[in-house]
């Protein structure tokens, strides 16, 4: 007597097994790639972020200085820069300087688009012992961003 073997459900359930098994791992993956391209991006945007931040303080630091050169050696703060000094050092600054809004202004500019805004008020005694106070230091989209509509989508008509 022959006892014949029922294999085929088994096999069936083992090979559904196998490719569920499969495609979880291939969307782990993807998953995992997709992931780490995010954090790549996102630590570049933060090192772009305080490169475009150091530019800013040195801006800051570079402004401090000639506003103290303006003023005589024994001078406190911006207060105490003669009008005519101040004047001069201001014009020395160029486009830097405002004279309708009286702001020191700069934007250095970012990746993808994006730049440093940095105000400065040149009259106003600052944190710490600075000779400017800072009104704004924010990053903000030089290009306007326009999505794209381009994907002709079914209206229900």
């Amino acid at each position: 007597m022959k006892t014949r073997m029922n294999v085929g459900i088994s096999s069936l359930i083992l090979i559904f097994i196998v490719l569920c098994l499969v495609t979880f791992g291939l969307l782990s993956m993807s998953s995992a790639r997709n992931d780490l391209t995010m954090a790549e991006r996102n630590g570049d945007s933060v090192k772009e972020y305080y490169r475009a931040d150091g530019e800013g303080e040195r801006f800051i630091a570079m402004i401090d200085g000639k506003l103290k050169s303006a003023a005589d050696p024994d001078a406190q703060g911006p207060q105490d820069i003669p009008e005519s000094s101040m004047e001069q050092a201001l014009k020395e600054l160029g486009d830097f300087y405002d004279e309708e809004q009286q702001v020191i202004h700069t934007d250095i500019p970012m990746e993808r688009g994006q730049a440093l805004r940095v105000e400065l008020d040149p009259g106003t005694e600052g944190e710490k012992g600075a000779w400017c106070r800072i009104l704004s230091f924010y990053v903000y989209n030089q290009e306007d961003y326009e999505i794209d509509q381009s994907m002709p989508v079914w209206t229900g008509q």
